[in-house]
């Protein structure tokens, strides 16, 4: 195989290994024996996030941009930024009443997955439309490892009503059409 055709691969190597940081994600969420198991996994969210990065810079850097590449980065990015952030919400029960807190992470699924397929049937711009999921998922994350090391849960009202309007805000700005300057 000549070089050309060794970096069309990396792309798509790059975005099935970030989906497959989110599948691990899952599975260290589902065991019981690995201590701060919520930090590795907001961990493995952000490594997600720079591999998303560089999936999508190095396709079109080196023209190897296609269209199955644009699909599996989508399908990377759900399990990756929008599954596995809201598992780790309802994981940590961050405030002890699951429906609301339930409610608001399918809001963000459904929100993610609109905005992922709004994104694939646009052509690339210097623009995103919307907050990205990459960005949705690890701001999501990052507010989990924050209210599961400074909150108290002495009041599982006001804890509920800030986290599923935090989740639900999220969700509103990835469906929204606020123009977001692209990095790269």
């Amino acid at each position: 195989m000549n070089k050309g055709k060794i970096i069309k691969h990396i792309p798509n190597s790059l975005t099935m290994t970030n989906m497959l940081l989110g599948f691990a994600s899952i599975i260290i969420l589902m065991r019981t024996d690995l201590p701060r198991k919520e930090l590795i996994v907001v961990v493995l969210i952000m490594i997600g996030g720079v591999l998303d990065f560089f999936d999508g810079y190095i396709a079109r850097k080196f023209n190897a941009a296609t269209n199955i590449g644009k699909q599996l980065d989508s399908f990377a990015d759900l399990v990756t930024f929008g599954i596995v952030p809201v598992c780790l919400v309802n994981y940590l029960a961050l405030c002890g009443h699951a429906i609301p807190i339930a409610v608001s992470s399918g809001a963000f699924l459904i929100a993610g997955t609109y905005r992922l397929a709004r994104h694939n049937t646009n052509e690339f711009s210097s623009h995103f439309t919307g907050l990205p999921i990459p960005a949705a998922g690890i701001i999501l994350g990052i507010y989990c490892i924050i209210h599961s090391s400074w909150v108290t849960y002495r009041h599982p009202d006001l804890c509920t009503l800030i986290t599923t309007t935090f989740i639900v805000l999220l969700s509103i700005l990835m469906v929204s059409r606020v123009k977001i300057k692209r990095v790269l």
